[in-house]
């Protein structure tokens, strides 16, 4: 079904039951016995968040023979990327995807566990259910996987710019990446993106400071939430539980209501990101969601 630089997603059929599901299978290996249980028990307990409704379901995960870790899910019938590849979304299925996706954020951070690779083709939908996040399934401690600078690893167009600095993670990573979601919905491309090409780590520090424009049609309301989220000092940014609050108060009727949104705060967004070398030791003890697959 996709094959990306760290994974590959099959299409089967579970035959004890007669359904159809999607295998995703990592192209690394896990070697060593204590790798492989180590993954397994971070996986099965990162994979609890599927019991929310805006998550997709996750059967089961493993290791093959061969030692591929592998995670067995619900099979869905597209993404938001497809969606936004065949016409934008309007302001009012994005703000309440966004309502959607937020809350089950809200249910993973509450957990421990970040996502850190929020965008478009890792939100699915089915005939039964309109948003689920996907690749929450199969996750582990941060020191299972280099977590340095590597743009094969992140997915740019909707990474903070701390991603790319060897910061500890946190909730504010997930926070922009949804936002920046958000906003590529409805615009047809990821925000400051005028090109389906990666550009350069230079380059690439050098759209952060670009402003974030109004879109045509989305009232100005809206647009200041996504701003708000994708500030680039992460300090500054809502959590995901103020960010689905401010979702839901942005009024797309033309009513009196207004989200509360802290006016920018133009000296931390207008600071130079700067990639540094020496790593942060993170604060908490996060689980990370991997499995990403390279699908802009």
């Amino acid at each position: 079904m996709a094959r990306g630089g760290h994974a590959t997603v099959y299409r089967a059929t579970q035959d004890s039951v007669g359904r159809e599901v999607a295998i995703k299978m990592e192209n690394r290996r896990l070697e060593s016995n204590r790798d492989q249980a180590r993954f397994l028990r971070e996986a099965r307990a990162a994979g609890k968040m599927s019991s929310h409704p805006h998550v997709v379901d996750l059967f089961d995960v493993g290791v093959t023979v061969d030692q591929h870790p592998y995670l067995i899910m619900e099979l869905c019938d597209g993404s938001y990327l497809d969606r936004m590849r065949v016409s934008p979304l309007g302001a009012t299925e994005a703000r309440d995807l966004g309502m959607k996706i937020a809350d089950a954020l809200v249910h993973s951070h509450a957990n421990g566990v970040l996502h850190r690779d929020v965008k478009p083709a890792n939100i699915l939908y089915s005939h039964f259910n309109s948003a689920v996040l996907a690749d929450f399934g199969l996750a582990v401690l941060g020191e299972m996987r280099d977590s340095s600078v590597n743009l094969e690893v992140l997915t740019p167009a909707y990474a903070p710019p701390e991603s790319f600095r060897h910061d500890a993670p946190s909730g504010a990573v997930d926070v922009y990446a949804l936002c920046a979601t958000l906003y590529a919905v409805m615009r047809g491309a990821p925000p400051r993106w005028d090109t389906d090409r990666s550009p350069s780590l230079i380059t690439l520090m050098d759209l952060f400071h670009r402003p974030i424009p109004d879109l045509p049609g989305v009232p100005p309301e809206l647009t200041q939430v996504l701003r708000y989220g994708m500030d680039n000092d992460p300090a500054s940014r809502p959590t995901a539980e103020q960010l689905c609050d401010l979702l839901t108060k942005v009024d797309l009727d033309g009513g009196s209501a207004r989200p509360q949104v802290p006016p920018p705060r133009y000296g931390a967004s207008d600071d130079t990101p700067t990639v540094r070398h020496q790593r942060k030791q993170p604060k908490k003890r996060w689980l990370l969601g991997l499995f990403g697959i390279e699908n802009r």
